[in-house]
């Protein structure tokens, strides 16, 4: 995994993926990968199902993106000319939708519905200064996705995001914190300097005593790493290095 790669996505002209880790072996995977990874980053605004993931990953992301921008635009709710008051305008959206339709189609002038504000935003984050661009940071999108699945684990818990780690609490069990990184671990002289520093503070500080350091599952880290650490020698504790799997994200369902 190229770890000098902060941000993964694609620009008018490139793509830009993380690779060598866990069973992501091809750019399709790779690809569905980031499909599945930027709805917990652009929801509401859009979503990739499943069959869309699989189905749009074996061409470019800058097509399945231009791809669902478009299914958002059913012209049902697009006038050439506001004729009732029904028709709930809205000003910003026909702003956005009209200068990304005359890229290709001069001299066109649409109203647009308020049910299109979602494809307006999915817009207006997709382009950039008229150059379609989507690039999201890595360790954002990680993080993002161990919420959503620690989430569905523990319902029954206060799971909180702490924006640069997550908490689960409960009654009557040790609290839990998680911090998040995405970066290839190298599991004989363990590169988690950063992370080990904020959970020896977290554990110093008496806020939690049960520590994990979560990153992306591969090849070469497939198991829980208990780390020791000699300045909490007389604390009770518990830090972990864990990894975390994706794939979830390229099984069928």
């Amino acid at each position: 995994m190229n770890t000098n790669i902060n941000f993964i996505g694609f620009n008018e002209e490139k793509e830009f993926l993380c690779k060598d880790f866990d069973t992501f072996n091809s750019e399709v995977k790779l690809r569905q990968m980031f499909l599945n990874l930027s709805n917990n980053i652009l929801k509401p605004v859009c979503n990739f199902t499943r069959y869309e993931q699989r189905n749009l990953a074996k061409n470019s992301l800058k097509n399945a993106f231009i791809y669902k921008i478009n299914q958002m635009l059913p012209f049902s709710y697009l006038k050439k000319h506001v004729n009732n008051f029904s028709f709930n305008l809205c000003i910003n959206s026909t702003k956005i939708i009209n200068n990304y339709l005359n890229k290709e189609k001069k001299n066109m002038f649409f109203v647009s519905n308020t049910k299109l504000l979602p494809a307006a935003k999915l817009i207006l984050h997709c382009y950039i200064n008229n150059n379609i661009q989507v690039l999201i940071d890595k360790h954002l999108l990680f993080h993002e996705f161990v919420l959503y699945k620690v989430k569905r684990m523990h319902k029954d818990k206060e799971v909180i995001d702490l924006g640069d780690s997550i908490s689960i609490k409960a009654k009557d069990i040790c609290s839990l914190k998680i911090y998040t990184s995405w970066k290839s671990i190298n599991t004989k002289k363990l590169n988690i300097k950063d992370e080990l520093n904020s959970a020896i503070k977290c554990i110093k500080e008496k806020e939690f005593n049960q520590v994990y350091l979560a990153y992306p599952k591969y090849e070469g880290f497939t198991k829980h790493i208990p780390i020791v650490v000699d300045e909490l020698k007389n604390k009770q504790y518990q830090i972990k290095a864990i990894p975390y799997s994706l794939r979830s994200i390229i099984r069928n369902k």
